[in-house]
């Protein structure tokens, strides 16, 4: 028993077993706990980092596609820009053939309407006239300038059934630097165009083409000659107005 002085005060002491593993064994456990701990939260950071950047890649690729819808539609609406200019366009165009073909047809009724007054002249039989005849000049304008189409009608009457043959010519007179001019009809005809001057009919005849007017030449009259020889032989002429003609 140790030594002890009487009238002190005496701690109490407990005895605890010798174990010299059990210090290292705790600061061990408290190690991996605290390593325990520090790889949680290292793992939770990365998933939280992985959850914001799959957010964020998805966010990215839906807007990606908004932007690319959004493009395909600017181009659709562009698309449709060009071709309501084109159809614009498509419809001047049409709306001018169309008044072109209208006005052909009119001047087409216009002639037909003066080819069934001259069948009706030729068929009259109250006719006192016979033999040649120049029923009728006509002149009409192109789309070009200064370009007209031009006929001559000439038929005969009172001869029967017979062939009529004989030779016209037309000429074209008016003014040139004040000066004035006759032109025959062949001069103003396009080359390689020619006037055929030759009659040979049994009831009518027509000498028809294209002339062109010179810009320097102003027309006033059409005048038109012509001859049988046979069945009856006759010379015939006849002036018309160009002014007259040209505006039926």
């Amino acid at each position: 028993m140790p030594n002890v002085v009487k009238g002190s005060r005496q701690q109490r002491m407990i005895v605890v077993p010798y174990r010299p593993w059990y210090r290292a064994t705790v600061v061990g456990l408290l190690a991996i706990g605290l390593l325990a701990v520090a790889a949680g939260g290292f793992l939770y950071g990365q998933f939280d980092a992985s959850r914001d950047y799959l957010v964020t890649a998805a966010d990215n690729a839906r807007l990606t596609a908004e932007v690319a819808s959004i493009r395909e539609e600017a181009a659709s609406l562009r698309s449709q820009v060009a071709i309501s200019g084109r159809t614009s366009i498509m419809d001047q165009r049409a709306n001018e053939e169309v008044q072109s073909t209208i006005n052909g047809l009119r001047q087409r009724i216009m002639q037909l309407e003066q080819d069934v007054m001259f069948y009706r002249q030729v068929m009259a039989p109250e006719q006192t006239e016979t033999g040649l005849i120049i029923a009728e000049f006509a002149v009409v304008p192109t789309e070009l300038q200064n370009r007209y189409r031009y006929k001559a009608v000439f038929r005969q009457a009172g001869t029967g059934d017979s062939v009529m043959e004989g030779s016209a010519q037309i000429a074209v007179s008016g003014t040139r630097n004040g000066e004035h001019v006759l032109i025959p009809l062949q001069e103003l005809v396009p080359e390689p165009a020619v006037v055929d001057s030759t009659l040979r009919f049994r009831y009518f005849q027509n000498i028809e083409g294209d002339m062109e007017v010179p810009e320097d030449f102003m027309p006033g009259q059409i005048e038109v000659r012509a001859e049988s020889i046979r069945p009856t032989p006759r010379k015939v002429e006849k002036i018309f107005s160009w002014t007259a003609v040209v505006e039926g």
